[in-house]
């Protein structure tokens, strides 16, 4: 078993194409092991949204769309919301229920689509109690365990993590031998760079 750390964070498009790549490569090899550590990119986002706009060029966007786009048609992601990014804080700490309960994989899933395909808000509870009924939580226990703080502590040893590892940009892919990847490409020269 090789098992890799990976830290991401659900408003990152690159994290979409990220999470893919290992989605794929569990699928192919069962060998290998992914553990996803919450990485929040910017937890000063309000609730109710902010333009990217506001801190990046828009011709800088739309050139960094041209490449995700590219690199998620592999597998066949989509990206309708280009502008708008959302606080992640409770998106995390439900994906963190959802991991217990053996569903992280396909509530990760959910949750990308609902940002960038559909430009849902997921700082709000409606819309992750949502993508948690989607792939059949229990959304009323979830709620509780995170109102009632039982993945504090999680989410404050995966920030000390990201410290100590140096994490600068997500994703990030640690081996367990401390080896790193973190520029995306192409699944195959990908999956070299991180097996090889």
């Amino acid at each position: 078993m090789t098992n890799f750390k990976v830290f991401s964070d659900f408003a990152c498009p690159f994290c979409y194409i990220g999470f893919s790549i290992a989605r794929k490569l569990t699928e192919e090899n069962p060998d290998i092991q992914f553990d996803f550590y919450p990485y929040e990119l910017d937890i000063d986002v309000p609730e109710g949204g902010s333009s990217l706009e506001a801190s990046i060029p828009k011709e800088q966007i739309e050139m960094s769309y041209r490449r995700i786009e590219r690199l998620g048609s592999e597998y066949g992601l989509v990206y309708k919301n280009k502008i708008k990014k959302f606080n992640t804080g409770l998106l995390h700490r439900a994906a963190l229920y959802a991991k217990e309960a053996g569903k992280f994989y396909e509530f990760a899933s959910e949750a990308f689509n609902a940002i960038f395909a559909d430009g849902k808000n997921v700082a709000l509870k409606e819309v992750v109690n949502d993508i948690g009924l989607k792939v059949g939580l229990n959304i009323q226990e979830m709620m509780m365990v995170i109102e009632d703080g039982n993945f504090e502590e999680a989410m404050e040893e995966a920030r000390e993590l990201a410290v100590a590892y140096g994490i600068e940009s997500v994703p990030t892919f640690i081996r367990e031998d401390g080896k790193r990847v973190t520029l995306l490409k192409d699944y195959e020269k990908f999956k070299r760079d991180l097996i090889d």
